[in-house]
């Protein structure tokens, strides 16, 4: 058990409707941070921090970037272990999340339109300024960083041993659903999987929406693609890239990608509030979406679900909505003339790529 993150319950999860298969949530809204983000940037801090402080030279400092969840889960850990943190957020982060950072005693500055707009100010500026004479920073990424797999990787231990102790078989689980932003949560799930022999057998469908969807992107054109701008509303997966390690895994284990509408997925976020008294964001909720619609799991698994079959959705969490801003971007949807149409050539091939293609 680490000190930086909670065991997180796995648990049977009746959704209405005439749904075939059984349905387990892995409930990581109930970390510290109320996001799964809390394993793997908690795991980074922590093993980075003890690291300096075994060396006894400078004194650990964290920097992080983030829409929002990412850095919440930074400042969170860095409260934890009484280290001094840094969180650098864009101009789209909503004022309850940053006062939700700033209230940890982290220092929150607002710079930039979108993530990597603020990343960019963390590196070039403000990382810029350390006085590394008598500090060791600690960059954290929002999740392309092996520590943060790592610590994301986690939650497939306890989501066998949670099975093992109600005796089911591992064998019964035909799929694992995910929202994919930049693919740590994703990254980690199928580390997580590979050490029980398992990545090849239980397949991932990883969820998007549209206006985000770099993940299935890349995997239709063959590579990894960055967006130029991201449209969509679930903000906590509007990442313009995904990591390499990410595609190739992908690649490997032909994971399914599913792509959903905004609208639909505000839709599942307010039926799941209303039915279990929970708010969920919309990155939470795309995954979400599938245990209410099951003919769209079984179409990207490619087969009928039996009574017997498990699918396990990973019930992310995360902490920047509540239910007036559900019910306002509802609104908003039901009020235009017409649908979102994707924009085809929203996407540049990076100048440089390390991702090795592999067959499926």
């Amino acid at each position: 058990m680490s000190i930086v993150y909670n065991k997180t319950p796995l648990l049977r999860q009746f959704f209405p409707g005439k749904s075939p298969a059984q349905f387990f949530l892995k409930y990581e809204c109930l970390q510290p941070s109320g996001s799964f983000k809390s394993r793997g940037i908690g795991n980074l801090i922590m093993k980075s921090a003890i690291r300096i402080q075994k060396d006894g030279k400078k004194s650990p400092q964290i920097f992080a970037s983030s829409g929002g969840n990412a850095g919440f889960a930074a400042a969170t850990a860095c409260q934890r272990l009484s280290l001094p943190c840094t969180v650098v957020v864009p101009t789209a982060t909503k004022k309850r999340m940053v006062e939700k950072i700033r209230n940890t005693g982290a220092q929150v500055i607002v710079s930039g339109a979108y993530w990597k707009e603020a990343d960019t100010f963390l590196k070039a500026d403000v990382m810029q300024k350390i006085d590394t004479q008598v500090v060791e920073p600690i960059y954290v990424h929002p999740f392309d960083n092996p520590d943060i797999w790592e610590g994301h990787s986690s939650m497939v231990d306890e989501m066998v041993q949670d099975l093992e102790f109600q005796r089911i078989s591992m064998n019964k689980v035909k799929g694992i659903v995910c929202s994919v932003g930049g693919g740590g949560l994703y990254n980690g799930i199928v580390q997580g999987l590979e050490r029980y022999g398992l990545a090849d057998k239980i397949p991932i469908v990883g969820v998007e929406t549209n206006g985000c969807h770099v993940f299935n992107t890349s995997l239709r054109i063959g590579q990894p693609v960055q967006f130029k701008k991201i449209t969509s509303i679930a903000t906590s997966l509007g990442t313009a890239v995904i990591s390499n390690q990410t595609f190739d895994y992908a690649r490997k284990y032909n994971t399914r990608s599913v792509v959903i509408e905004d609208k639909d997925v505000i839709d599942t976020c307010l039926k799941y509030t209303h039915q279990f008294n929970m708010v969920v964001e919309p990155a939470c909720g795309a995954a979400l979406h599938l245990g209410y619609n099951t003919e769209i799991l079984e179409r990207a698994l490619g087969s009928k679900l039996a009574a017997d079959d498990i699918v396990i959705i990973i019930a992310c969490g995360g902490s920047s909505n509540t239910i007036q801003d559900l019910e306002e971007a509802l609104d908003h949807f039901n009020k235009r003339s017409a649908p979102a149409i994707e924009v085809t050539d929203n996407f540049i091939f990076p100048e440089k790529t390390t991702a090795t293609l592999k067959s499926a």
